[in-house]
């Protein structure tokens, strides 16, 4: 048994060395070596490339998350103004005056050339990260947050159009968060009953 049979391929042993080794390091369980990419795969793809910016996004100045959000406005090929005024509280306000007209412009029309599907392990990254630019440490740059707010407006509604349901939830949240943030006042004492001392 000591001897590899004809039929079978035999191991050499070779000691190695393990300064020389190459470290692997699996990014995705889903990503397996292909010779081609179906399009089923892409977003996948992409994702985790979404997921690896999102692990460096704390380390990351400010331009390279605004630069992410428009791209986030133009591949959701809708435009967002219809939600911009999302779920006023004022009640003085009648449905009429709350309505924005939307006018056909030159961004309405770069929204439709850019528009890519949008599948969940695509959306999950680029929720993740636009939730970081909402309310992460860098919300206080009011250019970052409003480029934020427009790409969630506009993801919404892309969500709204293709009803997907996985989407509107998370993105309708990432609005209200947004909107809450914008009011807040950390120098207001937080309103409740119990008194500490």
């Amino acid at each position: 048994m000591s001897h590899p049979s004809v039929y079978h391929e035999s191991k050499a042993t070779i000691n190695k060395n393990n300064a020389t080794d190459k470290t692997i390091v699996v990014l995705s369980p889903l990503l397996e070596p292909h010779g081609t990419v179906r399009s089923t795969r892409r977003a996948r793809i992409v994702g985790v490339a979404f997921e690896l910016f999102y692990s460096k996004i704390s380390q990351m100045s400010i331009a390279p998350k605004i630069d992410f959000c428009k791209f986030c406005k133009i591949w959701a090929g809708q435009n967002g103004d219809m939600y911009k005024y999302f779920e006023d509280e004022d009640d003085e306000e009648d449905d009429e005056e709350a309505e924005v007209k939307i006018e056909k412009d030159k961004e309405s029309e770069e929204f439709k050339k850019g528009r890519v599907p949008m599948p969940w392990e695509l959306l999950q990254p680029i929720l993740r990260i636009l939730g970081h630019c909402l309310l992460g440490p860098n919300n206080k740059d009011t250019k970052l947050f409003e480029v934020a707010s427009e790409a969630c407006r506009c993801l919404f509604a892309r969500a709204m159009h293709d009803v997907n349901p996985n989407a509107i939830l998370p993105m309708r949240s990432l609005l209200r968060l947004s909107k809450n943030i914008d009011e807040f006042d950390a120098t207001e004492p937080p309103k409740t009953d119990v008194i500490s001392l």
